[in-house]
């Protein structure tokens, strides 16, 4: 009578390897750090999100408006901020902005603003597109340093970078984002409740 490969002592090893590996894994996933709050968000049209183990300090340059109107992000202290750093010759640029303006008529107030911060060569090409995509609920802030993409160490445009009340980066996300889905007004819910 030949041996089975598969007897019964060959299926009882097999099984307490199997054991001993699921223990193993267990063990492993266990002593992984925690995801953290936002970690949680990063899913779907947000699965970029990133929370920067030392992040750059709050850019303290000034922006302006056409008219000349000044501003620096320290002038939101107190609120959540969703900057956006972007540009009219930006495709993505250009798909994200009108769900930007929908996201700050929807949540912009007293805890949350959204800033649209152009790298433009002019004021004047961000206003244009504004206008003529009825973009009305947003300001047409405009870098003329041509600095913050440095600044802020940015991978490439749009890049939306989220600050808390504090002026404290929170998480940053590349590239173009659906700003009005669920999981996006989830976290700035969340943000904004901090």
């Amino acid at each position: 009578m030949s041996k089975s490969f598969i007897s019964l002592s060959n299926a009882i090893r097999g099984m307490i390897i199997l054991g001993f590996a699921a223990l193993l894994l267990v063990i492993v996933q266990s002593c992984s750090p925690p995801k953290s709050a936002l970690d949680l968000f990063a899913k779907d049209s947000l699965k970029k999100l990133t929370v920067l183990s030392s992040p750059p300090a709050q850019p303290s340059a000034q922006f302006t408006l056409l008219d000349g109107t000044k501003m620096r992000l320290s002038d939101y202290k107190g609120k959540v901020i969703l900057l956006n750093v972007w540009a009219t010759w930006c495709a993505p640029c250009i798909a994200e902005m009108p769900m930007l303006d929908v996201l700050q008529a929807e949540k912009g107030g007293s805890d949350f603003e959204v800033v649209t911060v152009s790298l433009d060569r002019t004021a004047e090409e961000a206003v244009i597109f504004f206008r003529d995509n009825k973009i009305d609920n947003l300001q047409a802030w405009h870098d003329a340093s041509f600095g913050l993409s440095a600044t802020l160490l940015l991978p490439g445009l749009p890049t939306s970078v989220l600050y808390d009340r504090n002026g404290r980066e929170t998480a940053r996300i590349s590239g173009e984002v659906d700003w009005t889905s669920p999981e996006a007004l989830a976290l700035v819910d969340h943000l904004s409740k901090l």
